[in-house]
């Protein structure tokens, strides 16, 4: 769901961006403009992490980047909200955050998964930013087949079952990947403008 939220947004007006928590980076090619990539993580990748460093204290300047971007970064931090207060030090005015969180989904050990927000904390998170939009991702059917197909991890047998979650996207797309408007949706997605 977060390939086809990042799809929706304006990726090709971004020149400078920073990945939060890049990992192996599976989405460098999803922003086809940027003259300036800057891949960030805790644990350094050969040939892709350019900065190590923690997503709640960048060793970045202040307004260097038009896109700070964070993709199922937040749950594995100890404070998620200074990741958001980092963001806005390091996005130009104008700049965007684009972030995908999880809510209704799997509790997962590694790495350590600390919180779940609801849409009201991501709002009260970025109410500093001049504007910010929260799409729920999914929606209970959804949140639903992830609970069954994960409930005995890491051995589960309805394992191969996570095929239909993928399966639910493809049928219904955005329908059910953005603005589902559900209680029980299994994350969100913001784009919050400095």
């Amino acid at each position: 769901m977060v390939e086809s939220d990042i799809k929706n947004c304006r990726r090709n007006d971004y020149r400078r961006v920073l990945l939060l928590g890049a990992g192996h980076d599976p989405y460098r090619n999803s922003f086809p403009a940027a003259e300036q990539y800057v891949a960030l993580d805790i644990i350094p990748v050969p040939s892709i992490t350019d900065v190590v460093a923690g997503a709640t204290s960048l060793p970045l300047d202040d307004n260097s980047f038009d896109c700070v971007a964070a993709f199922e970064v937040m749950e594995h931090l100890e404070n998620p909200i200074s990741l958001i207060e980092e963001a806005y030090r390091a996005l130009t005015p104008g700049g965007v955050l684009l972030l995908s969180v999880q809510f209704a989904f799997h509790q997962h050990a590694d790495p350590a998964d600390y919180w779940k927000p609801t849409r009201y904390t991501l709002e009260q998170a970025t109410s500093e930013f001049e504007t910010s939009d929260i799409y729920s991702q999914g929606n209970r059917l959804h949140v639903i087949s992830d609970l069954v197909t994960t409930a005995f991890a890491p051995r589960s047998v309805l394992w191969p079952l996570r095929i239909f979650n993928h399966l639910l996207v493809l049928l219904f797309g955005k329908s059910l990947v953005k603005g589902s408007g559900g209680t029980a949706p299994s994350g969100f997605f913001v784009i919050a403008r400095k």
